[in-house]
């Protein structure tokens, strides 16, 4: 079959030339031809000096709340380090339970926040919320028993459920970018680990200091620190789309409104932008949110596994608490390239599988030598690189795993309900991953290593695989049949209502 009339082929082009030929969706309709005259004034040079726009203005603070409340996750590992768990007198299945805490309550309220997230505006939301992650964190620094920290790790992970970044962005810019945007925006997350050990390695130094243990210090100030960020973000923070904005002409707003409607998924029927509750119960049936989201859970098990014990198992290789924490940072800068380079290739050449695959087989080779030489003195370059090869593995995949749910999830509030279910999913993993490295297997971790990864082979090499042949398919059926004779059985209405599952819809792949 020819590129002509390849339904994957033209969307690709029509991603590549970001629209420079539009798609013909329905000529009659006032709103559509206000969208095609819109796709002629914003053609070339003039959308991408918009996006770089809504660079300056959405991404920044959206990066530096996500950074901000993975720091005050991350340093958990940190706090280990410096005495937290001998101070609150717990063993190391009593740590594991409470590092599962927050991945329970944050799956609970996720799907609710992704609700609220479709209905209620960013612009204070999310500093709020980072207020509270700022808050927590610091009391519980102050913790002096078991009970307190289980309490505290509850409430920390129902906050962050509310952290509902990845729709906002999906409002903001079009599919033929999201995946890059959304890269360049987990820096934050990629880089938190850096910041983290970095941050600890400095503040740990007041270790014992007016009779306080390092981990207290790690705490009080990062969760001082959140809290003023989010101060100062309320008087930056954006809102939706929808909002006016000094920043955005009214012609800029309605094209950014009008492209998220009619861009996703090359859809020639529109997507509607209301929130309807049985277009949002859709996504827990479609495999397109449920394929995508266990490939994320058996990812999510081995990165969350990582990064709670990467200060563990470097300090195992003969460094100091101190010498450990500073150690734990270059990964995940070598991390940050990688999303980099993995966002940027799968929206260039639009190979969104292969950009799972691709990072996920880097991760089980990091893994494996990380695997075969922990605990072994001459060995220690060994581990160190594969700790390197692990996170950049590792952190590509989130990224890459949120932009096919974005693309392949037609409707706002389908779409909303299959990034809030993602993220169900992945504290789920995060709950597993919490409890599979045992201390009583240091420094081997032969269950650790063993079940991250076995599930990233079968859930990112194996069944993304098995997920690209069954879109191709799916694709290819819908290509059997003409736009005419689409449109001689189904009215506009009927072809919009149907989201993704519309005829006319092409899934990337």
């Amino acid at each position: 079959m020819s590129n002509k009339h390849d339904p994957e082929a033209l969307a690709i082009e029509d991603e590549k030339h970001q629209l420079d030929v539009p798609i013909v969706v329905d000529a009659h309709t006032e709103e559509y031809q206000e969208y095609l005259n819109l796709c002629e004034d914003f053609r070339g040079e003039r959308e991408q000096k918009l996006n770089r726009k809504i660079d300056w203005h959405i991404l920044p603070p959206l990066m530096l709340i996500y950074m901000m409340t993975y720091v005050d996750r991350s340093n958990v590992g940190n706090a280990r380090l410096f005495g937290a768990q001998k101070d609150l007198g717990m063993s190391g299945t009593d740590w594991n339970i409470g590092l599962s805490l927050l991945f329970v309550t944050f799956a609970v309220g996720a799907p609710f926040t992704a609700a609220l997230g479709k209905k209620y505006t960013t612009r204070f939301k999310l500093p709020l919320l980072l207020a509270a992650c700022g808050g927590t964190i610091l009391a519980a620094g102050c913790s002096n028993n078991k009970a307190a920290w289980y309490a505290f790790r509850l409430i920390l992970g129902f906050v962050e459920s509310g952290k509902f970044i990845a729709y906002v962005l999906s409002t903001w810019y079009s599919s033929n970018i999201f995946t890059t945007r959304y890269s360049w925006f987990y820096f934050g997350a990629t880089i938190s680990g850096a910041v983290s050990g970095l941050l600890a390695y400095g503040i740990a130094q007041l270790d014992y200091h007016w009779g306080y243990r390092g981990w207290r210090w790690i705490y009080v100030l990062e969760g001082f620190v959140s809290i003023i960020l989010a101060i100062l973000l309320c008087f930056v923070m954006p809102g939706t789309p929808e909002a006016s904005h000094k920043w955005v002409t009214p012609e800029e707003q309605r094209f950014i409104l009008l492209r998220g409607k009619y861009t996703y998924g090359t859809d020639k029927s529109g997507n509607s932008s209301e929130f309807k509750l049985k277009e949002y119960l859709s996504a827990w049936t479609s495999p397109h949110f449920l394929v995508p989201a266990f490939s994320m859970f058996s990812f999510a098990v081995g990165i969350f596994a990582f990064s709670f014990t990467l200060p563990t198992i470097i300090a195992s290789m003969g460094f100091t608490a101190a010498a450990a924490q500073g150690l734990s940072a270059p990964p995940y800068v070598a991390a940050t390239f990688a999303v980099w380079i993995s966002g940027w290739a799968s929206d260039r050449y639009k190979k969104r599988v292969l950009m799972v695959v691709v990072p996920a087989f880097v991760a089980v080779v990091g893994l494996a030598m990380m695997w075969f030489s922990v605990g072994k003195p001459k060995l220690v370059g060994l581990c160190y690189t594969g700790c390197m090869l692990a996170a950049m593995g590792f952190y590509p995949l989130s990224p890459t795993h949120t932009s096919i749910l974005a693309l392949n999830n037609a409707g706002q509030s389908k779409r909303s309900a299959a990034m809030g279910g993602l993220l169900v999913f992945t504290q789920v993993g995060g709950v597993l991953g919490s409890n599979i490295y045992l201390s009583s297997q240091a420094p081997y971790y032969p269950v650790g290593f063993g079940v991250s990864a076995g599930l990233i082979i079968f859930g990112n090499l194996i069944v993304m695989t098995g997920y690209w042949f069954y879109v191709g398919a799916v694709n290819k059926k819908r290509a059997a049949m003409t736009e005419e004779e689409i449109r001689a059985r189904y009215t506009s209405d009927e072809l919009e209502a149907m989201g993704d599952k519309s005829p006319l819809y092409i899934y990337s792949r």
